[in-house]
């Protein structure tokens, strides 16, 4: 009815488009959060910072949609923070659903749901939702170093020097960085073996994680203002390292004032297609 809905499956196509958590009163959307991919195991503590966020901004009598939970230990264990923020006077799920129904601050009670549409269904209404979004894009030029990234390993350590790769035998690398003991490089060519033992010495690092620039095309992303806010969502067209400039397009209006880029795990071409996910933090 008109109660308030907030919706924490990234994956459900009505939210045009998916890949984020929404806040609806009636059909309007009054609040989003960017999440980039449609499986909520990915990146729980999202849909957590979400849920915390819009609560406040939402009536008394709000429902709380949750994502599948396919018996996953994480997805339940968030799951059942989520309705211990909530506290709800009642809590549904679906009869021969995998979760576990114990542990919750009431029922749950287990009730009869219509099926879902096939997956084929739900993936030709999701097209349709990113096509939507693509025609409404605008190309963006963002300087990496005047923004936070936020959803991805890069920009989340020390940037190392070219003449410090160099030095290393890294001399193919077109961004580098270390953090938490892992040497991150962007490189066109995987590395000789020697070579990352070599940089794993001289970068006091323990392991070491190598992608293509390439594997930053088509993702999912997002801009957000300072305090969080998302304004602009968008696909990654490419990211020029030599530059340091990302090619976005995305629903902002330039000029776009972004503080922070997030960047997600699916991946959309310009015509609407999916190509998977990355694994977290691949990239």
């Amino acid at each position: 009815g008109e109660r308030d809905l907030l919706c924490l499956d990234p994956g459900d196509p009505t939210q045009s488009p998916p890949g984020k958590v929404t806040l609806f009163r009636g059909a309007k959307p009054l609040y989003t959060r960017f999440y980039g991919g449609l499986d909520a195991n990915r990146s729980p503590h999202v849909l957590i910072a979400a849920l915390a966020e819009m609560l406040p901004q939402a009536q008394a009598d709000i429902v709380v949609q949750l994502f599948p939970g396919r018996g996953a230990p994480l997805l339940r264990q968030i799951s059942a923070l989520c309705a211990q923020l909530v506290q709800p006077d009642e809590i549904f799920a679906p009869k021969g659903a995998a979760l576990d129904l114990e542990g919750f601050p009431v029922g749950p009670e287990e009730v009869e749901i219509e099926a879902a549409f096939p997956q084929m269904v739900q993936q030709a209404q999701r097209k349709a939702q990113w096509l939507k979004l693509i025609e409404s894009c605008t190309d963006h030029e963002i300087e990496l170093r005047r923004v936070c990234i936020e959803g991805a390993r890069l920009g989340s350590g020390k940037r190392l020097h070219p003449d410090s790769l160099a030095k290393a035998g890294l001399k193919g690398a077109l961004h580098a960085e270390v953090t938490s003991g892992t040497l991150f490089v962007v490189s066109e060519e995987e590395p000789e073996e020697q070579v990352i033992a070599r940089s794993l010495d001289v970068f006091h690092a323990t392991r070491a994680t190598v992608v293509a620039p390439d594997a930053y095309e088509n993702l999912l992303c997002s801009f957000a203002r300072q305090s969080g806010e998302d304004f602009g969502y968008g696909i990654v067209k490419r990211i020029d390292f030599e530059s340091g400039i990302a090619h976005i397009a995305c629903t902002a209006v330039p000029p776009a004032p972004v503080r922070i880029l997030r960047l997600g795990g699916l991946r959309v071409d310009l015509t609407g297609n999916e190509h998977g996910e990355a694994r977290p933090w691949q990239v």
